[in-house]
């Protein structure tokens, strides 16, 4: 499967250096992301046709589905409303998992945290805090677009989770809780 993001589009959510170790492991997590995280609740044959629309040369992806990656602004019932796309769901959720298992590298000789005299590692509280930080952006992105998408469902003939999203959105409030 083809990753919907890239570094680049990390890039422009969140910094992580632009180390090769980085940059080679980034399409994983996404595809975990894409494959784990999404399509669960976007369904295999909605993200599926944005992925073959997406992998195609040259690129064939309907307007309504470049939206639904991308975000935007929409008007329902007279009012306008504004959505992060799958993009930045998918960006969350990667990098919720990237979070988690950046700081392990694994050697012929086992599972080793590098460590230097010039950096301190976080601890695994504060790895797991920004992890499950990244999380619940996530979901709550999830909750935007599932509504978009309960909205719009005329546009999006395999959307088929129709008024999922109203116990989502009743259930968001967002709190990360510190030490």
């Amino acid at each position: 499967m083809i990753s919907l993001v890239t570094k680049a589009d990390l890039d422009q959510y969140k910094y992580i250096a632009d180390s090769v170790r980085n940059s080679a492991t980034w399409p994983q997590f996404v595809s975990e992301a894409q494959m784990l995280d999404v399509k669960i609740w976007l369904t295999d044959p909605l993200l599926n046709e944005i992925v073959t629309q997406e992998s195609t040369l040259p690129k064939t992806i309907s307007a309504a589905n470049q939206i639904l990656l991308d975000g935007g602004s929409y008007v329902y019932n007279s009012k306008t409303y504004l959505f992060q796309g799958l993009k930045a769901a998918i960006i969350y959720y990667a990098f919720a998992r990237f979070t988690n298992r950046t700081p392990y590298n694994y050697t012929a000789a086992g599972i080793v945290i590098k460590d230097s005299d010039l950096s301190t590692p976080a601890t695994d509280k504060q790895i797991q805090r920004l992890e499950t930080e990244a999380r619940l952006t996530a979901e709550a992105i999830k909750c935007e677009i599932m509504l978009y998408l309960d909205r719009n469902y005329t546009l999006y003939p395999l959307w088929n989770d129709r008024c999922c999203s109203h116990s989502c959105i009743s259930n968001r409030p967002f709190k990360v809780i510190g030490d």
